[in-house]
């Protein structure tokens, strides 16, 4: 706020998707400046499931004489939020698995990378990259796309690869192991790595292996993580019920064989037409 313009401060409404911070961690308690401030009414969209938080700040505000109002827009800023509850409530990273299919439902060729969607939608997949803290991909894309899986075609910063191998097999001339961007190398046995490859050990025959994996990843600061495929991962992740967020770009690419796109479910929430390809957005009923 320009200095000219401070006095205004105090005649102000604020608006806040979620309750301001109570606790003291990197900055200073939000709540405390509002006060600071007097602002005089605070607009609330949903009480934070912090429980550093969880209702102190809305207290410690109407304490102070400040008018709280809370509950508007609640289910939308619920919906906006929907990460930052689940690392509060279950301490996982949301997971969001991302693929494209053919207009015969194939998702990969048998031998070789083919590229099924648009630029336009290509475009979207970067945002969604810069937006999350890793991306996952398994030990076949990764042989077979050599991927990079940075942030390029946007503005952003690149995600965390993480990429799954069991056996420990992969060539370190792949661009995951080799270009110096962040990577986790998840893998059962002991390897050399270059710097920038985290050597993560694995017990890949837990019968909850993918769900003690996340706990790890979890413990990492990996908060957020796109699951770009194979088709076997993919499936892994739907069958456990461990995915929060599902992407399916339906792409008129005439690829007729190869690999099958696995068949997930969830709840369409958004649809959005992106040249000739059709994005679909899904998500859990919770």
């Amino acid at each position: 706020v320009r200095k000219k313009d401070q006095h205004l401060i105090a005649q102000s409404r604020i608006y806040i998707t979620l309750e301001p911070c109570y606790h003291h961690g990197k900055t200073p308690p939000c709540v405390d400046l509002i006060i600071k401030n007097n602002i005089k009414e605070v607009i609330i969209g949903i009480t934070d499931p912090n429980p550093k938080v969880s209702g102190q700040s809305i207290a410690k505000l109407r304490i102070t004489g400040i008018s709280v109002v809370e509950g508007i827009c609640k289910e939308e800023c619920h919906n906006l939020i929907r990460p930052f509850i689940k690392l509060m409530n279950q301490k996982s990273p949301w997971v969001h698995l991302k693929f494209a299919k053919s207009k015969f439902n194939y998702m990969a060729a048998k031998e070789g990378q083919v590229w099924l969607s648009t630029p336009q939608s290509k475009l979207y997949v970067h945002t969604l990259r810069s937006d999350v803290d890793a991306i996952m991909i398994g030990t076949n894309t990764a042989k077979v796309d050599n991927p990079s899986l940075t942030t390029r075609i946007v503005d952003g910063d690149h995600p965390i690869r993480i990429v799954l191998d069991r056996k420990g097999e992969l060539s370190s001339d792949l661009n995951i192991l080799s270009d110096g961007h962040p990577t986790i190398y998840v893998t059962s046995r002991e390897r050399t790595l270059p710097s920038f490859v985290k050597l993560l050990i694995h017990d890949f025959d837990h019968e909850n292996q993918l769900e003690k994996l996340l706990s790890k990843l979890f413990k990492l600061k990996i908060f957020s993580i796109i699951v770009e495929g194979g088709s076997t991962l993919l499936k892994s992740f739907s069958n456990f019920n461990l995915w929060d967020e599902i992407t399916v770009i339906d792409t008129q690419h005439e690829l007729n064989s190869g690999m099958k796109a696995p068949n997930l479910n969830g709840i369409l929430v958004k649809r959005t037409y992106c040249d000739s390809d059709v994005i679909n957005n899904f998500r859990k009923n919770n």
